[in-house]
């Protein structure tokens, strides 16, 4: 008697049937409402879970705020850090001006220079991107 052929046995010489190994990935599930394939889901690879640097808890290395602490990723300085700077420009560079010449129409100019000089600062020493608890 001759069996069907099923994708999953094969006959042997003898004709013993022995399972075969599936090498290929299973066949794909298709959307019951539109007939397009519906995404597989797949567990996080290894090296894409990081740790938060601030609650050390898992996180995927792409994510822009923690799942378990909500800090949040910020490039830059923040409002707070860029006033802090300008206005110390605004008052260290006049302040240190006005011991070398007398008030003048240079002590403006140098406060705006400060000013400039300040933000710049700001700018420069918080360029990276960091972990902010609170980023407001």
């Amino acid at each position: 008697m001759k069996r069907p052929f099923c994708c999953c046995t094969n006959l042997t010489d003898n004709g013993k049937s022995s399972v075969m190994v599936r090498l290929s990935p299973p066949p794909r599930q298709r959307s019951v409402l539109t007939g397009n394939y519906l995404p597989v889901p797949r567990p996080p690879a290894q090296e894409t879970i990081v740790l938060c640097p601030v609650c050390h808890g898992k996180m995927q290395r792409t994510d822009e705020e923690c799942p378990s602490c909500h800090a949040e990723r910020h490039f830059g300085p923040t409002r707070r850090e860029t006033l802090i700077s300008a206005l110390t420009g605004v008052v260290g560079a006049p302040a240190l001006s006005l011991l070398i010449i007398s008030p003048s129409f240079w002590t403006a100019i140098v406060a705006a220079a400060g000013l400039a000089g300040g933000f710049f600062v700001a700018h420069s020493r918080h360029a990276g991107d960091r972990w902010l608890r609170n980023p407001r």
